[in-house]
C-alpha cells in the first residue's frame, strides 16, 4: 500500500520556479528567483526562454493573483506549461517538484497528516488544500494518467 505523509509544505513552497509557455515562441520557459537563497515571495524574478532567448525581469512590491480560467504564474501571468484537462477540471503544477508532490498524494492509498509543531492541526499545508476532485479515490487513475501526459510534454 502506497503511503503519503504530509511534509507541511504550502503552495508557496513550490513558487521558487515556474515552468511557463513563452509568450513569444510558445515553447517551455522558466521563471526563477534572481537570488535562489531569497525565499521572500516578493524576491525579484527572471523569465527566460532558452528556445527564443527572450528574458524579462520582475521586481514589484505587489503580487496580483488572477482568477482567469487558465492557470498562470503569479508574477508575469504567463500560462503554466504543466497543465492538462482532467476530470472536468484543469490539473496543473508550477514545476516538476510540485507535480511530484501531487502524484505522490494522488497515488497514495493512505494519506497521513501530522500536526504542525507549535501550532497543532491546521489546514495551511498543500496537503489539506488540494481540491476534493484530486482527493477522491474514484479519480485516482484518471489523474495519474493526466500526470503521465504532462510529463511527456517536458
Amino acid at each position: 500500500m502506497e503511503r503519503f505523509q504530509d511534509s507541511g509544505e504550502s503552495i508557496y513552497s513550490f513558487q521558487d520556479e515556474f515552468l511557463v509557455r513563452c509568450p513569444n515562441c510558445s515553447f517551455c520557459a522558466i521563471i526563477r528567483r534572481l537570488d535562489p537563497n531569497n525565499n521572500d515571495g516578493f524576491a525579484p524574478r527572471r523569465f527566460s526562454c532558452t528556445a527564443c532567448g527572450s528574458t524579462k525581469d520582475w521586481s514589484e512590491s505587489k503580487i496580483v493573483q488572477r482568477s482567469d480560467s487558465e492557470p498562470t504564474d503569479d508574477y508575469f501571468h504567463y500560462p503554466l506549461w504543466l497543465q492538462t484537462p482532467c476530470c472536468g477540471q484543469t490539473l496543473w503544477a508550477y514545476n516538476l517538484r510540485h507535480l511530484d508532490f501531487i502524484e505522490a498524494f494522488v497515488s497514495a492509498e493512505l494519506r497521513e497528516q501530522k500536526p504542525d509543531e507549535g501550532y497543532g492541526w491546521s489546514n495551511r499545508s498543500l496537503f489539506s488544500r488540494l481540491p476534493k476532485w484530486m482527493q477522491s479515490a474514484k479519480n485516482r487513475e484518471k489523474i495519474l494518467k493526466a500526470i503521465a501526459k504532462i510529463r511527456l510534454s517536458i
